[in-house]
């Protein structure tokens, strides 16, 4: 029987009944009880259908439309693996009826209010605790796919990404609250990973994510290389994530010693910051993890000349940081020569000497021994002060007081 035959005997029936031709109440009861056994099978199948919309490939609007009419199918169980619709797309490359499915899964109250139409309802496989929103943003899709099959389907899903954003089904608090950034930090989520820290930034150095091991997944390294090199784009001027500590005050450098070893880590550092990058990694090594000095003047000598952002050499940015700093490298207070001893910081304008003798950890010893090799130091800078007070007194008008000429009555 085909759909239209079984059409046309509901309508003969519906007619028999409506003109009260067929009074018989049982028969219409028999009836009505297969039509609802036929319509909950009707409903199941298209349920079922709907965990493949990637194979048989249905327009937007058709999906909608069986949504519609048949909301049940949006929350049918698959199975197999206990998953719903919205949740089998995400995990497959059927994701391009995520935006749909979420949206008729609103509409329909699907996971509740805090579901967000399933995307944010936890999926049941695995046991691994991840929603379809984390599934989206991590998975690769094809088997055995080359390099361009991956980097096109992760470009289309990146386009999906965008389509949530602008439906207001996915949100910049998302990339924090669920660790967007971690799932979507893989080879084969490249481009969805640079969306997201494009939209948020700031979410690299939030503490739920901020150096949580990779260990126990696949392709660490190229993971925590992956999360480094953005680091160091977005935030060049603190070094990145390299130095940045969690809560148990361990560095992100520390962090992937530990998991990778020294030379692994050090080899992921060297394939990203190369010597034509211009990179000045010394300035936060020596700042900020001195005990590590030495292994990053092996790996980085092309860094020891260079310049940070603030125009600062090498000794300036440590002597700028604060006499423990410099006391904490030692080798470089004692290189110091006759040209830099008589260079003013280019921020802050003050000689190595006065550098070495303000703050907390202020060392008079060395800042006396800084003058005593350079005692004309201190002449410049008593003159540099004479001259900044007598170009503020001509600009108040030569430092006199005019008096108010008295007027006779």
């Amino acid at each position: 029987m085909n759909i239209s035959t079984f059409q046309r005997n509901l309508d003969f029936i519906k007619s028999l009944y409506s003109n009260k031709e067929w009074k018989d109440e049982e028969c219409k009861n028999d009836i009505l009880k297969a039509i609802e056994e036929c319509n909950q099978k009707i409903e199941n199948a298209l349920g079922k259908s709907m965990h493949i919309l990637c194979v048989h490939k249905p327009a937007i609007t058709a999906v909608q439309k069986v949504a519609k009419k048949f909301p049940s199918t949006l929350s049918y169980v698959q199975e197999d693996d206990g998953r719903i619709p919205i949740q089998t797309a995400a995990a497959s490359v059927g994701f391009q009826y995520i935006p749909i499915l979420a949206r008729e899964g609103i509409k329909h109250n699907l996971g509740d209010e805090e579901g967000r139409g399933g995307l944010l309802v936890t999926d049941p496989t695995q046991n691994l605790g991840w929603n379809a929103l984390q599934f989206f943003a991590n998975v690769g899709g094809l088997k055995d796919a080359t390099r361009v099959e991956y980097e096109k389907l992760d470009a289309m899903r990146v386009k999906v990404m965008k389509e949530l954003q602008q439906s207001c089904l996915l949100f910049k608090k998302d990339i924090k609250e669920h660790c967007l950034l971690r799932f979507a930090c893989n080879k084969a989520a490249t481009q969805r990973f640079d969306f997201l820290v494009e939209w948020d930034p700031d979410a690299l150095l939030d503490p739920k994510f901020l150096h949580q091991p990779f260990a126990t997944q696949k392709d660490a390294a190229s993971k925590s290389a992956i999360l480094l090199e953005a680091s160091l784009k977005h935030f060049p001027n603190i070094g990145g994530l390299l130095f940045v500590q969690d809560g148990q005050e361990t560095t992100a450098f520390d962090a992937a010693c530990a998991e990778f070893g020294t030379e692994e880590t050090m080899k992921i550092l060297q394939d990203i910051l190369s010597p034509k990058c211009n990179y000045p990694i010394l300035h936060h090594a020596f700042v900020k993890a001195p005990q590590h000095k030495d292994l990053f003047m092996e790996k980085f000598p092309w860094a020891y000349q260079l310049k940070d952002h603030n125009g600062r050499t090498l000794q300036q940015a440590v002597l700028a940081a604060g006499p423990d700093k410099m006391n904490a490298n030692k080798i470089l207070f004692a290189t110091l020569t006759d040209d830099q001893i008589r260079a003013k910081d280019p921020i802050t304008t003050l000689y190595p000497f006065a550098a070495m003798a303000v703050g907390e950890h202020a060392d008079l010893e060395k800042t006396f021994y800084l003058l005593r090799r350079h005692p004309s130091v201190l002449d410049r800078h008593t003159r540099a002060d004479s001259t900044i007070q007598s170009r503020q007194r001509n600009e108040n008008g030569g430092g006199g007081i005019k008096k108010k000429r008295k007027v006779e009555k």
